[in-house]
């Protein structure tokens, strides 16, 4: 019971102290947590909800296909889904209670899961037994050939099959993994809390290098070229030699780069920052281009398609920016607050938000203008 309370422990801190006290302005309260953005794949969008479930919507009707779990629900999902052909990967954040005469403990876990994208079903999960004891899967996987990568607050690594969930190889950092990894060209690139940002053979694990960050890194890089760009806690955007690891330059902001940049096929990289603003940097040199100043903290990626840069700002809601400019074309909602902490999804002119307050918003692309909500809680 003691390693468990020493665990419960170690992630109630960093979870309410850094997670939700900065990103959230609060703790607890709450039956499910977390933030995951949503994703939209041939007319449905597949999303984590605060209520505890991960939902598919059929976009055109509107209506639920599944839900996961089907019954009950999951403590928490920070994990963004990752869909490779019929399958769905994402991690999870769980508690596991046992009673024994009239004391009960919690143990805080982390699960990789592999559904059906048809019907929701789950096809794997990993851990399946009690050998590997994982803490919370908050980072989205990545997807290589044949493997998928999981990260954990624990500071491993996992490596999966996956078509049946076997370890392959585990990796183990000096401190939690909350980045999600990248794939690249048979690489895997991963940013660690311990202020590393490691290299792999994405095959064996077999460490190529390892970059030392001034501060955490809780971004997911982005590889472009031969450049590997990440935000770390120090303030500071970083661009990196993918081949050898050594620095190329860096941008310093005013507050954490919690979020991972984003490179547009414009020659600039979009790095968000806790300091209210989004730099567009130029991807070769870091020289600034622009910057934007929302109305509060940017705690997740941009996303870019057209021409424009769609932002979530935290209590600010969500920013549509033209790309070359930086200038403002729209901001939902314009009067009020919607608290938004993950990166929304654009589809068809649709920008889908997937809310804190647990509503899923649907904006036209060009107006912000809303087109319709729902709350994912009325379904069940």
């Amino acid at each position: 019971m003691k390693e468990t309370t020493m665990r419960i422990t170690k992630l109630a801190l960093i979870g309410c102290a850094l997670l939700l006290s900065v990103l959230t302005a609060g703790c607890g309260g709450r039956a499910a947590m977390g933030w995951s953005a949503p994703v939209v794949d041939d007319g449905t969008l597949y999303f984590g909800s605060k209520t505890g479930k991960l939902y598919a919507l059929d976009l055109a009707t509107r209506e639920l296909l599944w839900s996961f779990p089907s019954e009950g629900v999951l403590a928490g999902i920070y994990s963004t889904p990752v869909i490779r052909d019929h399958s769905l990967f994402f991690g999870s954040y769980e508690i596991a209670t046992s009673t024994f005469l009239i004391f009960q403990s919690q143990d805080i876990q982390g699960r990789g899961y592999a559904l059906d994208l048809t019907e929701g079903k789950e096809n794997w999960h990993f851990p399946k037994d009690s050998s590997q004891d994982p803490e919370p899967f908050l980072g989205s996987p990545a997807l290589g050939e044949d493997l998928a990568y999981f990260p954990s607050s624990d500071g491993s690594l996992y490596a999966l099959d996956m078509e049946t969930g076997a370890l392959r190889w585990s990796f183990e950092s000096g401190m939690e993994i909350w980045a999600g990894p990248t794939w690249r060209d048979g690489m895997l690139y991963v940013g660690s809390a311990d202020k590393n940002l490691y290299a792999f053979d994405a095959a064996t694990g077999d460490e190529r290098w390892a970059f030392t960050a001034g501060g955490a890194i809780y971004s997911t890089p982005v590889v472009s070229e031969d450049l590997i760009y990440f935000g770390a806690l120090d303030n500071k955007v970083y661009a990196i030699d993918a081949d050898s690891g050594d620095e190329v330059w860096t941008y310093k902001t005013e507050n954490w780069v919690w979020a991972g940049p984003v490179n547009y096929d414009d020659g600039l990289l979009y790095a968000p920052s806790l300091d209210h603003s989004l730099y567009a940097l130029d991807a070769a040199s870091g020289t600034l281009r622009w910057t934007f100043e929302a109305g509060d903290m940017i705690p997740a990626s941009p996303v870019i398609t057209d021409g424009v840069v769609y932002l979530a700002a935290r209590e600010a809601g969500v920013y549509a920016l033209d790309a070359e400019t930086g200038d403002e074309l729209w901001r939902f909602p314009k009067e009020g607050i919607v608290t938004v902490l993950a990166s929304p999804a654009v589809a068809d002119g649709v920008v889908y938000v997937n809310a804190d307050d647990t509503k899923l918003y649907a904006l036209d692309a060009e107006t912000g203008e809303l087109q319709w909500e729902v709350a994912p809680g009325e379904w069940e």
